[in-house]
């Protein structure tokens, strides 16, 4: 079983990306879905900002959790887990790299999460 890959959509009409691969249409010009080709996310992705939040904001979120803005490409933000134990770990603009967590109860799908690039290690 080869390893997840984070995909994207670019836009041909527009050049735009969108997240995740299977949208609707470009979220940039709003070209059909026709329009897009699935392509793997430029790695790494680089840590914008992040809070530690302490309430479930979501079902299935175990607390306390660390959730960040994302830079998947140039033109494209995404909040989402970032899997560290704490907030003391990361640093704005580190290098993450996306991992897929397969979902834990049956029939669950999974989820992408981002953690840290180590030095010295390709992404």
């Amino acid at each position: 079983m080869s390893a997840a890959v984070l995909e994207l959509a670019r836009c041909s009409v527009c050049g735009g990306t969108s997240f995740p691969a299977q949208v609707p249409g470009c979220r940039h010009c709003g070209a059909a879905p026709a329009q897009l080709r699935a392509e793997a996310c430029g790695e790494p992705a680089r840590l914008l900002n992040f809070v530690t939040v302490h309430p479930p904001l979501a079902p299935g979120l175990a607390v306390p959790a660390v959730i960040g803005e994302v830079a998947l490409a140039p033109d494209l933000v995404e909040e989402a887990l970032i899997d560290v134990a704490d907030e003391s770990m990361l640093m704005l603009g580190m290098p993450l790299a996306a991992c897929w967590q397969a979902g834990t109860e049956e029939g669950a799908s999974g989820h992408w999460v981002f953690r840290p690039v180590e030095a010295g290690v390709n992404a």
